[in-house]
């Protein structure tokens, strides 16, 4: 499924998410003995202009549409964590501060959006491979080296991962 920037489905990610985001917070620290570290989904609105940013630089159109209604998300407590980064990190990713091609066993082009709690990024692939997690590999020049082992294919597409984000914040909450 493509996001159109204000479909259905990407509101009704957006509501669901937030909505779930709160309720996973809700009693968090009675269960883990802690407290949350700020599970939330930042609405575009919130911070404009990220979006547009990104299509200027004619990237990914599947992100563009995403960061027209979501800033990012934050699940700390998510298992290692979950962050879907800003529009703004993501063009500093590619303006050099991330990798943009994968080498070694798996050679791409790539977009850096989010990371987890581990140190590993989620990259969505521009030749549309999907999406990646990468862990372990070295920088090189702009290029993320690294063996088979070092990248997996988590999700078909943007939507996909989102969807599968989703699922593992509704298992954790009993509504």
């Amino acid at each position: 499924m493509k996001f159109d920037g204000h479909g259905p489905d990407l509101r009704f990610w957006t509501q669901r998410m937030s909505f779930l985001s709160a309720e996973f917070e809700r009693g968090f620290e009675a269960r883990c003995g802690y407290p949350p570290g700020g599970n939330q989904v930042v609405l575009a609105y919130e911070a404009p202009g990220g979006s547009r940013l990104l299509a200027d630089l004619g990237r990914a159109t599947e992100l563009v549409d995403f960061y027209a209604v979501v800033r990012e998300v934050s699940l700390p407590d998510l298992g290692n964590g979950i962050f879907v980064h800003s529009a703004r990190e993501v063009l500093a990713g590619l303006r050099g501060a991330m990798p943009t091609l994968l080498g070694g066993a798996t050679e791409d082009s790539i977009i850096v959006f989010g990371s987890d709690g581990g140190g590993a990024l989620f990259a969505l692939s521009t030749s549309g491979r999907g999406v990646y997690r990468l862990r372990g590999g070295a920088v090189l020049a702009g290029t993320y080296d690294a063996d088979q082992a070092e990248v997996a294919t988590v999700a078909p597409d943007l939507r996909r991962f989102l969807d599968t984000v989703l699922a593992e914040v509704e298992g954790r909450v009993v509504e």
